[in-house]
């Protein structure tokens, strides 16, 4: 369980790093703290996807190895895919900061 701790532990890091809310990052090291490894994964990765939180695809792969170390099919975790941000695009958070001041601009 040590190897699954871990890679919990990076995977709240790098959610916080990602910008996922206080709250939800409490939350799950409070799941982690109990050993309640299935929870704080899926309170990760939920929450993550619905604040629409762009990811890499290393993300993904962690993703993937801490769903293996559960013994979770991938379709458990799959929907993070839509999630993964593409290089060649600009990331949604950059598009909704620049939506709202070229709507300032227009004012």
């Amino acid at each position: 369980m040590n190897k699954l701790n871990n890679a919990l532990t990076r995977l709240i890091e790098i959610s916080m790093a990602l910008g996922l809310n206080d709250t939800d990052l409490n939350n799950a090291r409070e799941y982690l703290i109990h050993n309640e490894y299935g929870l704080c994964f899926d309170t990760l990765i939920t929450q993550l996807y619905e604040y629409d939180i762009e990811i890499s695809i290393e993300f993904y792969e962690l993703i993937g190895r801490i769903g293996e170390l559960l013994n979770l099919e991938e379709s458990f975790y799959s929907f993070m895919k839509e999630l993964i941000r593409d290089g060649s695009t600009i990331p949604k958070t950059v598009k909704d900061e620049l939506a709202i001041i070229i709507t300032n601009l227009k004012k």
